[in-house]
């Protein structure tokens, strides 16, 4: 057929999306280099509704099959930050006035726990 136009990212009728494509894939470099990131995510989002519609021409009367293409480049630019740390094991979870909160599993406060808050507060502030 002569007016057959093929439906892949070659054939000149995805040429909008394929240009929307790379303008984000360029826009998304750009920023990571300017942040300093050496991650950069592209993701092309195709979504093609095939739509019902009647045609009449001088032969007959059908039914066809119209897609609509619609689509959406978008891109991530990663900065990764990360802080670790681990909290519990000495307290259990309790509930007083409808908030949850801690208490010390064994109930009882350490006469040097003082001692060790302040040392504790001392090698922070030398940070």
């Amino acid at each position: 057929m002569k007016d057959f136009m093929p439906i892949n990212m070659s054939s000149g009728n995805m040429s909008e999306m394929k240009a929307d494509w790379t303008k984000t894939i360029q826009e998304a470099i750009d920023k990571a280099r300017e942040v300093g990131s050496e991650t950069v995510t592209v993701t092309l989002k195709t979504v093609i509704n095939l739509d019902k519609m009647p045609i009449t021409t001088e032969k007959d009367y059908r039914e066809a099959t119209v897609p609509k293409f619609k689509w959406k480049a978008e891109s991530n630019v990663s900065i990764k930050t990360a802080h670790e740390g681990e909290f519990g094991g000495e307290y259990e979870l309790t509930k007083e006035d409808g908030t949850y909160g801690l208490r010390s599993i064994n109930g009882q406060v350490s006469m040097f726990d003082a001692e060790e808050e302040d040392e504790e507060d001392l090698d922070e502030d030398e940070e």
